[in-house]
């Protein structure tokens, strides 16, 4: 038998009445992959804080490779050889590629920063040269292409790319166990395959991983083993098929989706041989859809030498519900933020109900009816549930009103009311998104900008989202998704664009989209292993 890299037993931690983890003890075998999941809020990432470090004040006992680190400060942890990433991206934005996985190599540098100072220049060059070429060396293991390591800021990557830079940086601990805590939110199908074969490849370079993730298909195909958690107690532990068929599982962590008959197959699709121009497709008034809220024409956006977004041209019409998806890296995550005046374009125009969104300020923009609930959902940690809320409605100054708004949102989403008082950083994913959006929401903005609602969720509560963004619709609020789910975000939406490299290469009514399938091949890439009958996967 397998010794067990990490073990624990009896881990409990309460926050007040809610008992985050209530007796779980599991044991992680060396040298494979082991599989943690559970609902939003099942305890999860509260058990990786405890093994790490960063939740103090539980009890029970946790062993890696046989020594007890259970309340010793995170550094100690790391020093023990645990690395791990977390749920949401925390690089440092303003540093390259390189430079984040050189600041993961601290245990390979000299523990005296004096001896460091008085050693002669060209030994440190040296040093700084070895460490630099391991840093290369790990963002090629990850799949980072050159132009991505060194040439921009972290910041301007991808959400996916700067996953793998995570990962390369927690491996640059040269770890004996890599905790992943969600690592391919964000990823498509092609991308999530690829860190799992990866994970394969770290397994059998002796590595241990603790692998925390939403995406069933993966858990089953990476991990030898699963444990599952629901309310903080392991309801679950064993073989990936065995725990995949466990009625409690099941339950707990997948729900039940309803089906649909899949659309009817179009004949001969043709693929555009150039991005479409929005003056070649139908206008608002001209086709039924209203007057355009938004419009955006031959849209340029660059990160220095990356050309993120090429021409493109977008409309969304009054009461609409308009959904923007493409592979990881498309583009389709700054155009919103080029919408909310976070970058700037470099060419083109963009307008909202008359306002020049090319030069107004974030602020103005809000202030004009534009809201932004962002990829990752960016709450405020440290602030309340109410705080958080609060702020949303900044822009519109304090009085009745804003009460009112703040009573009206804990009554649409009761678990508002039940957490008022709670930090948001302690909420799960889900209730995260829930916040995110409700703060959005307080600005009483007439058009909604949604960035991945659906990213690290699991099955049901993404479903649970969607189900709230089309009561939000229904109410006449006016909305533009931007999603990797696109079989759920086409299935929303009354038109959509498929992004492609920065450029449209589709656009149309979201049911036409749905059923071509070189919509399919623009949005996952050529890949041989997929059928094109296979729909796309929950969180794609």
């Amino acid at each position: 038998m397998v010794r067990p890299l990490l073990e624990l037993t009896d881990l409990r931690l309460h926050f007040g009445g809610v008992r985050a983890l209530d007796g779980v003890s599991l044991a992680v075998p060396e040298g494979e992959v082991f599989g943690l999941i559970g609902p939003n809020g099942a305890g999860k990432t509260t058990l990786i804080n405890m093994v790490t470090g960063l939740a103090p004040g539980g009890s029970g006992s946790v062993r890696v490779a046989g020594v007890e680190v259970m309340g010793r400060p995170a550094h100690a942890v790391a020093g023990a050889g645990v690395a791990r990433t977390f749920q949401g991206v925390r690089l440092y934005h303003g540093l390259s590629a390189v430079e984040n996985v050189v600041c993961g190599m601290h245990r390979r540098r000299p523990p005296d920063t004096l001896r460091e100072l008085v050693a002669p220049l060209g030994r440190v060059r040296g040093q700084r040269a070895a460490r630099r070429a391991a840093a290369e060396r790990l963002l090629d293991l990850v799949g980072l292409s050159c132009a991505e390591r060194s040439g921009v800021p972290a910041s301007a990557l991808a959400y996916g790319r700067q996953r793998r830079v995570e990962i390369a940086r927690a491996l640059a601990l040269d770890p004996k166990l890599l905790i992943l805590d969600e690592p391919v939110a964000g990823m498509v199908p092609t991308e999530k395959r690829e860190i799992g074969s990866l994970l394969g490849d770290l397994c059998a370079g002796g590595l241990t991983v603790l692998l925390i993730e939403h995406d069933m298909p993966l858990v089953m195909t990476v991990c030898s083993r699963v444990a599952v958690l629901d309310f903080g107690r392991k309801i679950a532990d064993g073989k990936p098929g065995a725990v995949a068929r466990d009625a409690a599982v099941l339950e707990a962590y997948l729900g039940s989706e309803p089906t649909s008959a899949p659309p009817p197959p179009v004949r001969s699709p043709r693929r555009p041989a150039a991005a479409p121009r929005q003056a070649d497709l139908a206008r608002g008034v001209a086709s039924g859809r209203g007057p355009a809220l938004l419009e955006i024409r031959d849209l340029e956006v660059r990160y220095g030498a990356v050309h993120a977004v090429r021409g493109v041209s977008i409309e969304v019409a009054v009461g609409e519900i308009v959904a923007v998806i493409g592979a990881n890296g498309a583009g389709k995550s700054t155009i919103l933020a080029a919408l909310s005046g976070l970058v700037r374009p470099s060419a083109g125009r963009a307008a909202f109900d008359g306002l020049d969104l090319n030069r107004a300020a974030p602020a103005r923009i809000v202030a004009h009816g534009l809201a932004h609930v962002p990829e990752g959902r960016q709450i405020l940690a440290r602030l309340t549930v109410r705080e958080n809320l609060e702020l949303g409605g900044f822009s519109r100054g304090r009085g009745g009103r804003l009460a009112a708004d703040m009573a009206a949102m804990e009554a649409r989403f009761p678990i508002l009311a039940e957490r008022r008082s709670t930090p948001a950083g302690a909420l799960s994913g889900g209730e995260q998104q829930v916040l995110a959006i409700a703060r959005a929401l307080m600005a009483r903005p007439r058009l909604l900008l949604l960035d991945e609602p659906s990213l690290g969720l699991a099955p049901l509560l993404a479903a649970e989202v969607f189900g709230m963004i089309a009561e939000l619709h229904r109410g006449g609020m006016t909305i533009l998704v931007v999603e990797q789910n696109a079989h759920r975000a086409l299935g929303l939406a009354t038109r959509g664009y498929v992004i492609e490299t920065g450029r449209i290469a589709f656009a149309g009514p979201a049911a036409e989209l749905r059923a071509n399938p070189d919509v399919r091949l623009a949005y996952l890439g050529a890949d041989p292993g997929l059928s094109p009958a296979d729909p796309p996967t929950a969180g794609s």
